[in-house]
């Protein structure tokens, strides 16, 4: 199977894994990214514009773990979670036999994430 993503490329990207010395918030759940976590940090100019991302572990990790589990994923900063989810919806329409449990394992993930975000603003 191809894989053809329609996405704006960017004119330059840069991305690194930092430690945060202070607290910073998740572009993709929103959730905090407390002082002494890593978190991705990316930096790049698409369409003529300059843009600063940061995503959580947590959330880094739902995006690595899409990338495992489809065979096709085009995915933007600060919308990962739905091409995340549109990626699993389109696999499972596809291969409904072979891709059994997976948008179960994709909406598990996604809701130990938002759990995980809950624990923190009740904290």
């Amino acid at each position: 199977m191809s894989c053809y993503c329609d996405y704006d490329y960017p004119e330059f990207y840069n991305r690194s894994i930092n430690a945060a010395r202070r607290q910073h918030f998740c572009e993709e759940c929103g959730g905090k990214i407390l002082a002494g976590e890593k978190y991705e940090y990316v930096s790049g100019k698409w369409g003529g514009e300059f843009g600063v991302f940061k995503t959580c572990e947590r959330c880094c990790d739902l995006r690595q773990w899409t990338q495992n589990n489809v065979p096709c994923l085009c995915w933007a900063h600060g919308n990962t979670w739905e091409d995340c989810f549109n990626a699993v919806q389109d696999a499972c329409e596809r291969a409904p036999e072979e891709t059994r449990g997976l948008k179960f394992g994709f909406l598990k993930r996604q809701h130990l994430i938002r759990k995980f975000n809950a624990s923190r603003r009740a904290a």
